[in-house]
């Protein structure tokens, strides 16, 4: 299996990926919902990933508690599956992500990372499906115009679908799809397991899954904890460790075969949150205050080599039914 050591992934750089004022929009509505819907869930409920209901409390955000599995370390908020279901479909947030300026925005920071990604998705399905033409990939629930164009305009000879849900694919598409791509959707997925064998049968044997994620095992997240102001629930209620994720992978029916981590940001987002830091965490502390921009960037280096970044990007195949 490819792992991140393995290589070094090409920098991308370091402007925001949200515009302040859109992202205090969209923690608004987020958080307006979530304190008329807390949950009422007095236990601490299974962890998702692997099922234990060993935990422990590791942060609260919004009065919502995330909690910490003690077998397979992934982060997760014990839910109500009504309550992220009535999330997931408000209609003030649907048209928020829809509307022009919202939309805009997104295609004019992230016009780069969305080529590259072009770019990153060719040579990933020439190395694990010896061709990059003449396949079919399945998008699903892809939330950004500008990227859904990019792909689909892309010269290569891609039969390219999307659809908004896997409901929406099933019976038109199932086991067709060469490639199906589930991208920043696994965070808020309140059985991820549930939702990637659906996944898997709309792929052919032997077929790819792509999806990225953010990582609960992720230094930026473990370093600031509810002082990480991109985590929020209900957005985010499950954050996989890099052994949680490969768990999940496997129960529903999928070999890992690559896990990259590419962020460049971690070190920028604790940077700019450092007096959100517990004042117990002398060692990022002393580092926060005594390295050079050098040292900073060989520590980023380290964490995006090291899978330690909160960002990752993952590969996996579907397996044969017969082993």
């Amino acid at each position: 299996m490819l792992r991140a050591y393995d290589y070094t992934e090409k920098s991308l750089n370091n402007t925001y990926m949200h515009d302040d004022s859109l992202f205090r929009e969209e923690k608004r509505i987020a958080q307006e919902y979530v304190l008329m819907h807390p949950i009422k869930n007095e236990g601490k409920g299974a962890c998702p990933i692997c099922g234990s209901y060993k935990s422990r409390f590791v942060f609260a955000r919004w009065d919502i508690d995330y909690r910490m599995c003690c077998k397979c370390k992934s982060i997760y908020v014990p839910t109500q599956k009504d309550v992220i279901e009535e999330y997931l479909h408000l209609d003030e947030m649907r048209k928020f992500r829809e509307s022009d300026s919202f939309q805009e925005s997104m295609s004019f920071r992230r016009t780069r990372y969305w080529s590259d990604f072009v770019s990153w998705l060719k040579y990933r399905t020439y190395r694990y499906l010896g061709k990059n033409e003449d396949i079919t990939i399945l998008d699903i629930g892809n939330k950004y115009r500008g990227m859904v164009e990019r792909i689909g305009d892309s010269d290569n000879n891609w039969d390219y679908i999307y659809v908004e849900s896997p409901d929406d694919c099933l019976g038109k598409s199932a086991e067709n799809a060469d490639v199906v791509l589930y991208l920043n959707q696994l965070q808020h997925e309140a059985n991820p397991i549930e939702s990637l064998k659906s996944m898997g049968n709309t792929l052919k044997e032997g077929g790819l899954l792509v999806l990225n994620t953010r990582l609960g095992s992720g230094f930026d997240i473990l370093t600031l904890k509810g002082g990480a102001e991109d985590i929020f629930p209900y957005e985010h209620i499950t954050l996989p460790s890099r052994e949680g994720l490969q768990m999940i992978l496997e129960k529903s029916g999928f070999k890992l075969l690559e896990i990259t981590t590419p962020g460049t940001r971690d070190m920028d987002i604790v940077l700019k949150n450092k007096d959100r830091i517990d004042e117990e965490n002398f060692f990022v502390k002393y580092l926060l205050d005594t390295a050079d921009n050098r040292t900073l960037a060989d520590f980023q280096q380290f964490l995006q080599k090291s899978g330690l970044s909160s960002f990752a990007q993952i590969v996996a195949m579907k397996e044969s039914v017969n082993g």
